[in-house]
């Protein structure tokens, strides 16, 4: 039997709740794509959290603060990377609204993003021109201007696609949760998987918990039509007959015993091509804490258990350290 604290006590169930957090959190993120098992590029930034409790049933309002996005280690240098990294300025800082399982419900501060938006574009209306600039510069306005599109593109993106998940919920000991989860494992193109996710039933050495999510790919698209940005299954749906793409993914959330809140999230997408090419697509995040003893200070409500679970002796990695092993 094993000496580690058990996340379910004298039960087979487990209400997992967050408790606010009013520190900031700084978290690394990192995403490497790669074919098969060569690495095709990589982004990198680290955003600064901070959650509150809101007192409106029972809410969560979270203020993000990206720093710079480093593309293959520099900053963007191609136009359109400079134009998206100039314009995405514009949204931070994000506050947003987030039920009490995870999900996120609306953008707070959306005035503040439009009147943000205003000198960024006449900065970049001057800085560079031509007619396909100012198409770029158009879509990215509507976007900004329109609080649904815009949650809807935020939510796309790795960091908000995993970080603001539906992880704080009733868990039964052997038993998994079901969801459907839309990925944009693509850019812009979504997959859905049908998942499950399911808690480990011990505390980690290091007094953390681990929730784990596997999925496979339910998307009727082949392959080509996913590549080729069909948001529809259109051989399908012309009677043509070709094999749904292949695509499995995995999660793992490491969350802090004291508060539940995140310590780390690890995701691996992988999705078959071709007979001889896989695309992996690998995310990570992990909180950068100034020192290795770091410890939540707050307490979670008195209902039973905390988020992820860590290897054992597997140590909290340094602000400088963790960037300083991957770059």
């Amino acid at each position: 039997m094993s000496d580690l604290k058990r996340v379910f006590l004298d039960k087979d169930t487990v209400a997992l709740e967050f408790t606010p957090f009013s520190q900031t959190r700084t978290y690394g993120f990192i995403c490497q794509n790669f074919e098969n098992d060569q690495i095709i590029n990589s982004i990198h930034f680290e955003v600064d959290v901070v959650c509150i409790q809101s007192y409106s049933n029972n809410n969560l309002s979270f203020e993000i603060n990206r720093k710079q996005v480093y593309v293959d280690n520099l900053e963007p240098d191609l136009k359109i990377e400079q134009i998206a990294d100039s314009s995405s300025k514009a949204i931070y800082p994000l506050n947003i609204k987030v039920s009490e399982e995870g999900n996120i419900i609306e953008i707070t501060n959306h005035n503040d993003i439009k009147n943000r938006w205003l000198p960024i574009k006449k900065t970049l209306s001057k800085y560079y021109v031509g007619n396909i600039v100012s198409e770029i510069l158009q879509k990215i306005e509507s976007t900004l201007n329109n609080e649904i599109l815009l949650k809807e593109s935020i939510c796309k993106t790795w960091f908000f696609h995993l970080y603001f998940k539906p992880i704080f919920n009733n868990y039964t000991k052997d038993e998994s949760l079901n969801f459907i989860w839309k990925s944009p494992v693509f850019g812009n193109q979504i997959i859905s998987y049908d998942v499950k996710q399911s808690i480990e039933e011990y505390y980690s050495a290091t007094d953390k918990i681990f929730i784990n999510v596997k999925g496979n790919s339910i998307d009727k698209r082949s392959i080509n039509e996913v590549l080729n940005q069909y948001t529809y299954p259109k051989s399908e749906m012309s009677g043509i007959d070709v094999t749904p793409l292949k695509s499995e993914m995995e999660v793992k959330y490491k969350l802090y015993g004291e508060d539940r809140s995140i310590f780390s999230i690890i995701g691996t997408y992988k999705t078959t091509v071709t007979e001889k090419i896989n695309r992996t697509t690998q995310i990570e995040i992990y909180h950068l804490p100034e020192n290795s003893s770091f410890r939540p200070q707050s307490k979670p409500k008195q209902r039973n258990i905390s988020f992820f679970v860590e290897e054992e002796n597997e140590p909290v990695k340094k602000k400088t350290g963790f960037w300083g092993k991957l770059f």
